[in-house]
Protein backbone atom coordinates (compact mmCIF):
# COMPACT_ATOMS: atom_id res chain seq x y z
CA UNK A 1 0.00 0.00 0.00
CA UNK A 2 1.33 3.27 -0.91
CA UNK A 3 2.48 6.12 1.94
CA UNK A 4 2.16 9.73 1.20
CA UNK A 5 3.69 12.79 3.48
CA UNK A 6 3.10 16.93 3.10
CA UNK A 7 7.01 16.98 4.09
CA UNK A 8 10.21 15.59 3.02
CA UNK A 9 10.75 11.84 3.63
CA UNK A 10 14.67 12.35 4.16
CA UNK A 11 14.24 13.68 7.65
CA UNK A 12 17.36 11.73 8.62
CA UNK A 13 19.91 13.43 6.49
CA UNK A 14 22.43 15.65 7.91
CA UNK A 15 20.97 19.21 7.91
CA UNK A 16 23.44 20.66 5.38
CA UNK A 17 22.71 17.70 3.00
CA UNK A 18 18.50 18.09 3.81
CA UNK A 19 18.95 22.15 2.70
CA UNK A 20 21.02 21.38 -0.06
CA UNK A 21 18.43 19.03 -1.70
CA UNK A 22 15.52 21.06 -0.37
CA UNK A 23 16.35 24.34 -2.67
CA UNK A 24 17.29 21.76 -5.75
CA UNK A 25 13.66 19.57 -5.85
CA UNK A 26 10.56 21.11 -7.27
CA UNK A 27 9.83 23.77 -9.88
CA UNK A 28 11.96 25.18 -11.89
CA UNK A 29 9.93 27.77 -14.00
CA UNK A 30 10.55 26.45 -16.88
CA UNK A 31 7.89 24.61 -19.61
CA UNK A 32 11.08 22.62 -22.30
CA UNK A 33 7.87 21.08 -23.47
CA UNK A 34 5.16 23.92 -23.60
CA UNK A 35 2.44 23.73 -21.30
CA UNK A 36 0.42 21.06 -20.78
CA UNK A 37 -2.65 23.02 -20.02
CA UNK A 38 -3.18 26.81 -18.39
CA UNK A 39 -3.28 24.59 -14.91
CA UNK A 40 0.60 23.56 -16.01
CA UNK A 41 3.22 24.80 -13.22
CA UNK A 42 6.21 23.59 -15.48
CA UNK A 43 9.00 21.39 -15.08
CA UNK A 44 10.00 20.41 -11.56
CA UNK A 45 13.15 17.85 -10.26
CA UNK A 46 12.45 15.33 -7.79
CA UNK A 47 14.11 12.24 -6.27
CA UNK A 48 14.07 9.00 -5.48
CA UNK A 49 15.42 7.21 -2.40
CA UNK A 50 14.78 4.50 0.09
CA UNK A 51 13.47 5.24 3.35
CA UNK A 52 12.97 2.99 6.43
CA UNK A 53 12.38 -0.52 3.40
CA UNK A 54 9.84 1.91 0.88
CA UNK A 55 11.19 3.17 -2.08
CA UNK A 56 9.90 7.16 -2.28
CA UNK A 57 9.65 9.78 -4.53
CA UNK A 58 10.07 13.59 -3.09
CA UNK A 59 8.93 15.84 -5.39
CA UNK A 60 9.82 18.38 -3.31
CA UNK A 61 6.63 20.21 -3.21
CA UNK A 62 3.07 19.31 -2.55
CA UNK A 63 1.88 17.95 -6.42
CA UNK A 64 -1.16 17.05 -7.53
CA UNK A 65 -0.45 15.42 -10.98
CA UNK A 66 2.65 14.62 -13.34
CA UNK A 67 2.38 14.81 -16.87
CA UNK A 68 5.13 12.58 -18.71
CA UNK A 69 6.37 11.88 -22.36
CA UNK A 70 7.42 8.76 -23.30
CA UNK A 71 11.00 9.12 -22.68
CA UNK A 72 10.82 10.01 -19.34
CA UNK A 73 8.10 7.55 -18.34
CA UNK A 74 10.45 5.13 -19.10
CA UNK A 75 13.14 6.98 -17.30
CA UNK A 76 10.88 7.50 -13.97
CA UNK A 77 10.40 3.43 -14.32
CA UNK A 78 13.38 2.46 -15.11
CA UNK A 79 14.52 4.40 -11.35
CA UNK A 80 11.76 2.77 -9.74
CA UNK A 81 12.58 -0.47 -10.64
CA UNK A 82 16.57 0.12 -9.77
CA UNK A 83 15.57 1.74 -6.63
CA UNK A 84 12.56 -1.33 -5.77
CA UNK A 85 15.82 -3.57 -6.54
CA UNK A 86 17.65 -2.05 -3.82
CA UNK A 87 14.98 -2.47 -1.16
CA UNK A 88 15.99 -4.81 1.53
Amino acid sequence: MPHHSSRGPFHDEPPEEFDKMRDMLGPTGKFPQGKLGPHDEGEFRYRIGIVDGKVVVDFGKPVHSIGLDRSTARELAKFLLTKAAQVP
